[in-house]
């Protein structure tokens, strides 16, 4: 047998209805919840019910995160906020975004001052030290797996790059995934989002650090996200579709959380973190790109996945999917400039490109590159 490791959170409830376990999960806490949301969040009429009855006679404060990925900046201005109010617990409710930001505030209301001190791969960071306040996750789209994983992804605006904030003593206390939360996505939330885990799937499943237990959840959940992404489109209320969505979802967050990304996620982060690219869409358009420069050394594990000539297939039905969501294949109304292709190549060299299952030098990323922008 291949040794493994498998990091989650301690409790994982899902399924349609699962929200009302909130209350249970709060219980363990003492009286002080930050509640931290994004602006959709709190418009979902499921979802405030649930909330009304299991924050009653708790002191809340609400915390509502701006749009787009967590920034130093904003992680800083969170941090201040929480501490003046001294959290037992943080509630999280809301997409990727939102989950990531709790996820390092949990840490940060503990260990305050400077938020890239615990950022890999600045200078001068260092691992977290110990466990932060506990925090829940409440997810409300089925993409990133943020609610599972034990990294948070952080925005350094200034120099254009993404940065992780990463530990085991991140992962949440517990995770409440119920689907029904995205039932009224948006059609372009759900394609991005769905092509998000989808990508997460198959790069966790083909990365260098992928394993056995991994591999088979993959395996598991991979079929149940496709056939979500091909309804979805045409029946955006279709709550079956939904709970498929969702699991797969969840299960690519643990996969990434275990595995490791590859190619597709280390273009994303730096197509993001320099000009503004949304990341979900970003990882669909690259997919096809690095599925073929792959296609040596991976060709019979995406044969397991959709048949015979599997990797071209892959790439065929990503590309169906961005147009069935209305979403574009390539990246191009960006106008991201030519001349930022060298840039681009260089500050993809993240911890994603470092596990992709063969090396991709610069002067084949350029290529790459250059091929959608």
């Amino acid at each position: 047998m291949v040794p493994f490791s498998l990091e989650i959170p301690r409790t994982i409830h899902f399924g349609s209805g699962e929200l009302s376990r909130l209350a249970t999960a709060l219980d363990a806490s003492g009286p002080r919840v930050l509640v931290v949301t994004g602006r959709h969040s709190q418009s979902d009429t499921i979802l405030q019910s649930e909330l009304g009855s299991a924050l009653r006679d708790r002191v809340v404060e609400r915390l509502v995160c701006p749009n787009g990925e967590p920034t130093v900046t904003s992680l800083a201005d969170a941090m201040n906020a929480a501490q003046t109010f001294h959290p037992d617990l943080i509630l999280a409710i809301g997409g990727g975004s939102v989950l990531d930001t709790a996820k390092a505030l949990s840490v940060l209301t503990r260990y305050p001052g400077p938020v890239e001190r615990f950022l890999e791969g600045v200078a001068g960071s260092g691992p977290v030290p110990a466990p932060g306040v506990p925090w829940i996750a409440v997810p409300t789209t089925a993409g990133t797996g943020a609610e599972v994983t034990k990294n948070a992804v952080v925005k350094i605006s200034e120099s254009g790059v993404k940065r992780s904030m990463r530990s085991a003593h991140m992962l949440a206390y517990a995770v409440i995934v119920d689907p029904r939360l995205t039932l009224t996505l948006p059609q372009g939330v759900t394609g991005t989002s769905g092509l998000d885990a989808l990508t997460q799937l198959v790069e966790s499943y083909v990365s260098r650090g992928s394993t056995p237990p991994v591999m088979s959840l993959v395996e598991g959940a991979f079929p149940l996200m496709l056939e979500a992404l091909d309804g979805l489109s045409v029946s955006p209320h279709d709550l079956g579709l939904r709970e498929k969505a969702s699991y797969g979802a969840t299960i690519s967050g643990i996969a990434l959380a275990n595995a490791g990304l590859g190619a597709a996620h280390g273009f994303a982060a730096a197509l993001g973190g320099s000009f503004a690219v949304p990341h979900g869409l970003a990882c669909a358009v690259m997919l096809p790109y690095v599925l073929e420069a792959n296609a040596p050394v991976i060709a019979d594990r995406i044969d397991k996945l959709m048949g015979k000539n599997g990797v071209a297939r892959l790439g065929d039905t990503v590309r169906r999917l961005l147009c069935d969501y209305h979403l574009p294949a390539d990246l191009r109304s960006y106008r991201i400039p030519p001349e930022s292709l060298a840039d681009l190549a260089d500050k993809s060299s993240g911890s994603s490109m470092r596990g992709n299952p063969r090396t991709i030098e610069l002067a084949e990323r350029r290529e790459i590159l250059a091929r959608v922008i």
